[in-house]
Order: structure tokens, then C-alpha cells, then sequence
């Protein structure tokens, strides 16, 4: 069984292959403008979520922690 962290590990890997990518992609198709879009809406798109999810500090706490603030 895969766990969630080795899940998390693929998907940020997967993120920055794609960035990789795409960003190639803008290289070596500059002169096509509708390819060139594409690529860079697509790539913007994963180094979005590339911040939201794989940053060091970015991880959530579950949803089973409980706020144990005041009564």
C-alpha cells in the first residue's frame, strides 16, 4: 500500500517534471503564439499548485485535529 506521504512525494515530483516541460516547450516553440500560450497558461497552472501543496512549510494539519483553544 502506497502512503499518503510517498503520494504527496510523486505529485510534487510530477509537478516540477511538468514545469520542466513546459517550460521547454516555451523554448523551443517560441514562434508558434497559440502552442506558446498553451504552454505557458499550463505551466503557470503547475507552479501554482506546486506552491500551494510542495512548499517546506505548506503542509496542513488533518482534519482530525481538534482546536483546543478556550472554553
Amino acid at each position: 500500500m502506497i502512503t499518503p506521504e510517498r503520494l504527496h512525494r510523486r505529485r510534487c515530483l510530477g509537478l516540477r517534471v511538468g514545469m520542466f516541460f513546459g517550460i521547454l516547450l516555451l523554448v523551443f516553440d517560441w514562434g508558434e503564439w497559440p502552442i506558446v500560450g498553451v504552454a505557458a497558461a499550463a505551466t503557470l497552472l503547475a507552479f501554482a499548485a506546486y506552491l500551494r501543496d510542495c512548499r517546506k512549510g505548506a503542509r496542513k494539519t488533518s482534519q482530525n485535529d481538534t482546536d483546543t483553544g478556550d472554553p
